[in-house]
């Protein structure tokens, strides 16, 4: 009989959601609740045509004792400031392995002295707190029932049962919940101050973990079976990192720039609970109308300029090359496939096209497709 129930049970399945965000056999750009916001950023500092900005750093270190958090927030920080200019070229940033010192001698060794840049700015900062176990809970549920009353058989030395009939089951749930603190600054390369107020400090909490489990029992006779599958979902921290480091660079460009930056910050908080609509509406057309998925692709890109063709529902290959200009503009994996990711991004958020019209995080969940409406070459859609 366990041989038996062996051969019929299957695999845990990995969850659609899952799969949608994390496609196993392409690799997919790493996106944070404030992508948008670095995107917007970009827009803010074409429109105000501001001047650009020299920045460098030494690194982001971390003052914690979790080794787990990873050591590349260098990266993180330039991979920020590079998406962060892709359309204004507002912020370059100058790569150095030295120190400070070493940049002003090298101003004046350089055999390209005329064209080399010394910084305006430095960066400096790192992880300041890290609560892993800030809260964590379970909760459970079992029940029993039985439909024979064993016969209890004395044999000397002890007594065995024989003959029960019963089945029992449980089921729990539990998670947990942590923290983790950035502190950044800028100073001035010249001197190295600090510059005064251009610093920031922010703390954002992460659902680490997840995690669900049932099990069952049954026992008839001297036979007895029993079950169990158990779910879970574990949440990096780097992944919180890497959003504190877009939100600190948005603040201290934001100030150096002298530019409205809390515009492009001030609904990043929504935009976790319109990913969950978004995902799941993006698993519906995918599995379901995948004819309707390129359409309103086709209807987005239209509205932002990517792409003058047919609106026809075909993944053709003028469909492909707007994709891909769309999702390089974005800071996207130029595939010209439409991933979760490039679907999210149209539906949050719009590039500007005129300096004087900029569309601060206009949401398209108001629609019944959940994307922008828009009158194209074919027609009104």
């Amino acid at each position: 009989m366990m041989i038996m129930t062996a051969c019929s049970l299957h695999a845990p399945k990995v969850p659609e959601d899952v799969k949608a965000k994390y496609t196993s056999n392409l690799p997919k750009a790493t996106v944070t609740n404030f992508n948008e916001a670095v995107a917007c950023m970009d827009d803010l500092m074409l429109a105000s045509k501001v001047a650009p900005i020299y920045i460098s750093s030494q690194g982001l270190t971390n003052y914690t004792s979790d080794h787990t958090i990873s050591q590349g927030g260098i990266e993180m920080l330039i991979t920020t400031l590079s998406k962060m200019s892709i359309r204004s070229n507002a912020v370059r940033f100058v790569s150095y392995n030295s120190d400070i010192a070493n940049m002003m001698t090298l101003q004046g060794v350089h055999p390209n002295r005329a064209s080399f840049k010394v910084p305006d700015y430095f960066i400096r900062g790192g992880i300041t707190a890290h609560n892993k176990s800030l809260w964590s809970g379970q909760r459970g549920a079992g029940a029993s029932v039985e439909f024979e009353e064993p016969d209890i058989i004395d044999s000397g030395t002890f007594f065995t049962l024989r003959g029960q009939e019963d089945a029992t089951t449980s089921y729990s749930m539990s998670s947990s919940y942590g923290t983790l603190t950035i502190d950044m600054s800028a100073g001035f390369i010249s001197n190295l101050q600090i510059v005064p107020g251009v610093a920031s400090s922010n703390t954002l909490a992460l659902e680490n973990r997840k995690g669900k489990a049932v099990s069952a029992d049954l026992g008839v006779g001297d036979l007895g079976l029993s079950y169990s599958l158990s779910s879970n979902k574990t949440f990096d921290y780097n992944t919180v990192y890497r959003s504190l480091v877009q939100v600190g660079v948005i603040e201290i460009i934001g100030k150096l720039q002298n530019v409205p930056y809390w515009r492009c910050l001030a609904n990043a908080g929504s935009v976790e609970y319109r990913d969950e609509q978004l995902l799941k509406k993006y698993i519906e057309l995918e599995l379901h109308k995948p004819e309707a998925l390129i359409e309103t692709a086709q209807i987005a890109l239209t509205e932002l300029s990517y792409y003058s063709g047919e609106i026809n529902s075909q993944l053709n290959d003028e469909t492909k090359m707007a994709l891909q200009a769309y999702q390089q503009q974005m800071g996207l994996m130029a595939t010209g496939i439409i991933n979760f990711e490039t679907y999210r991004m149209m539906n949050l958020y719009q590039p500007t096209r005129e300096e004087k019209s900029l569309y601060w995080w206009k949401s398209a969940l108001n629609t019944p497709d959940v994307v922008p409406q828009a009158e194209t070459k074919a027609g009104k859609k």
